[in-house]
């Protein structure tokens, strides 16, 4: 009819709104199968003869159980740092499905390259390789999400300090994998206990120091903490 409005004008965008609900259950359910999956690459030693022979069996597989365990503790640590992601966005867009889906791709590599890594770490340098790369790949997708929701505007406005901190320290981790890269062909299969670096990511610090001082006295009206979140809003937003 003349003057009626096009419907176009008044349809809601389907792909961005507030209901993160799917999504974080989507994506708590990927992190739990791949984690799971891991087990998987450990098998269970089979015609031992005696107590002494499948002990050596299980000695023998030495290098799975280390794969796995530095995965499970790698993963748990991203399913940790995405739990904490997702409570500081207030709203999804299309742009940001798009990052999770080759985020959480490259995250069930990991079973894959874990699996490789135990099964020939004590041959082939390269395949040690594979494994920090793809660790690499899962700190990059991070940090882009975590700029594509400062940048969109996706953030919960009290948030958005973590966010940004949270930004640089996906970058930071991402420049740790990457420089021990190369450290694969000295170290080989001890190249992971290079990662105990991350314990002194600066931007992980200050975020958790935030916290930790905020929660210490909430009474505080200009506490290092409050300084911490100014400093990361400014750095986000130059010149408002």
């Amino acid at each position: 009819m003349p003057g009626r409005s096009p419907a176009k004008k008044t349809l809601p965008l389907l792909e961005r709104g507030t209901d993160l609900s799917r999504i974080v259950a989507f994506t708590d359910g990927v992190f739990a199968i791949a984690i799971t999956l891991l087990v998987l690459q450990i098998d269970v030693p089979t015609n031992a003869t005696s107590a002494s022979d499948l002990i050596e069996k299980l000695a023998d597989q030495s290098p799975d159980f280390t794969a796995f365990g530095v995965s499970f503790i790698v993963i748990g640590a991203f399913w940790i740092s995405n739990h904490r992601f997702m409570r500081t966005v207030r709203e999804f867009d299309r742009g940001l499905m798009l990052l999770l889906l080759p985020y959480l791709g490259i995250m069930v590599l990991i079973p894959f390259t874990s699996q490789l890594m135990g099964e020939y770490s004590d041959q082939f340098d390269v395949a040690v390789l594979f494994y920090v790369m793809n660790m690499a790949l899962m700190a990059l997708m991070a940090y882009f999400m975590d700029a594509h929701v400062l940048r969109r505007g996706l953030a919960r406005a009290e948030y958005e300090w973590d966010v940004d901190l949270t930004r640089k320290s996906s970058l930071f981790t991402t420049a740790v994998f990457v420089a021990t890269a190369p450290l694969v062909f000295v170290f080989g299969p001890w190249t992971p206990l290079l990662w105990f670096s991350l314990r002194w990511d600066p931007y992980q610090r200050r975020r958790d120091r935030a916290y930790r001082q905020s929660a210490g006295d909430p009474s505080r009206e200009d506490s290092p903490a409050d300084a911490d979140r100014r400093e990361a809003v400014d750095d986000t937003a130059p010149g408002e």
